[in-house]
């Protein structure tokens, strides 16, 4: 594929206070001690500056988890243009100690329709019946929807820029709507990372990253973060770690500690071969449509262009009819029908059923040479 997506993209907005690229603060933020790496500070207490004592552990009332995780937490809010960030042991720990630290019953929540897994279940089974939360989803890619479900008030707005059906939101239009109808924004920004988008610059509140998919990057640390820039909001959410844990460990903050070096140079790679197998898909006579950002076929292609300075590694595909699921993930050789995503291995996931009857498929772009991710999957759709 053509290195060009410098020209086609949006214009590349990072600005460090040092003036420095993104990639640079990705290697050289965080940490500045005498060792090559950050160190793994494995005691459940640390008397270090800045780090509280015995009656903290993990949950400390200031930099939760220890030296290591907050070697991560500060490396984390610089690439992400934020005041302040809070580590957690994994995504959801990330998402539950913001939606229990910020709202209160009686509350009301504007979600998208499409959003992860575990994230859908504390909306639609625990917020409202156990904590008195009213919520409803809506389909934030149609803004006259979204306008319409913020004409009763609303304390949060919480979105998938993008989503895990491959839909991309209005980012700037959607917070902007949220806030003049009151209501704070969180943005779930786990598939693109902050290399491809910083929701904070266009007003979201909070931003939160399950940090185990592409910002730890090779499948090997559970890890979340969650960044903002209002002191009141970092107390609400950081008293709820304090009170549930989901702390990050400290050898799970030095492996994404380590990974997030590399994170720009993935994520290029990433954009680069996800786009050449989603053209590939496109034109494969077994399958009936591609959900991939960088196709102009995408609904939102335009949208997401003005925002993105790339399009990412995760697509979604739909076969034709008689296409067996089956057969086809049995006949992969090199990518692994598993779930997660933003490994360095290409991982594929079922996904669905088509219009037409066939099935779908959710693909992980990895690191792999892409001709041979591409070769891989079409010789099982071939025999599929």
């Amino acid at each position: 594929m053509p290195n060009d997506h410098e020209l086609r993209f949006a214009a590349d907005d990072y600005q460090s206070a040092d003036n420095r690229d993104f990639t640079t603060d990705a290697i050289h933020g965080g940490y500045h001690g005498t060792s090559s790496a950050v160190p793994i500070y494995q005691g459940n207490t640390n008397y270090r500056e800045g780090y509280e004592g015995t009656n903290s552990y993990g949950r400390g009332l200031d930099k939760a988890g220890g030296p290591t995780s907050g070697a991560l937490e500060e490396q984390v809010r610089i690439l992400e243009g934020a005041e302040w960030a809070q580590a957690t042991s994994c995504g959801m720990s990330a998402v539950s100690q913001t939606l229990f630290g910020l709202l209160r019953s009686g509350d009301r929540v504007v979600c998208h329709e499409t959003v992860y897994a575990g994230t859908h279940m504390l909306f639609q089974d625990v917020l409202p019946v156990k904590w008195g939360v009213d919520v409803e989803m809506v389909n934030m890619c149609d803004l006259d929807a979204l306008k319409k479900a913020l004409e009763k008030p609303a304390r949060m707005v919480y979105f998938e820029p993008y989503a895990h059906s491959m839909e991309f939101i209005d980012l700037a239009r959607g917070t902007e709507m949220a806030h003049e109808a009151g209501a704070l924004v969180v943005v779930d920004n786990t598939f693109l990372s902050p290399y491809l988008l910083r929701p904070l610059q266009y007003g979201a509140d909070v931003v939160l990253h399950a940090m185990t998919k592409y910002m730890a990057g090779h499948g090997d640390a559970l890890s979340g973060i969650v960044v903002g820039c209002d002191e009141e909001i970092r107390k609400q959410i950081h008293y709820m770690r304090i009170l549930m844990g989901g702390v990050l460990a400290p050898m799970n903050a030095f492996l994404v500690h380590r990974g997030l070096k590399t994170l720009a140079f993935r994520m290029e790679r990433h954009c680069a071969s996800g786009q050449k197998v989603a053209e590939y898909l496109e034109r494969h006579d077994k399958v009936a449509r591609v959900d991939y950002l960088g196709l102009q076929s995408h609904p939102q292609h335009e949208v997401a262009s003005n925002y993105l300075r790339g399009y990412g590694g995760m697509m979604r595909f739909f076969s034709g009819t008689g296409v067996s699921l089956d057969t086809f993930i049995g006949r992969l050789k090199m990518c692994k029908p598993w779930y997660s995503l933003g490994d360095v291995e290409t991982l594929i996931l079922p996904s669905g059923e088509g219009e037409e009857g066939g099935f779908g498929a959710r693909v992980s772009v990895g690191l792999e040479d892409p001709d041979d991710i591409i070769a891989d999957l079409d010789q099982a759709l071939e025999n599929a």
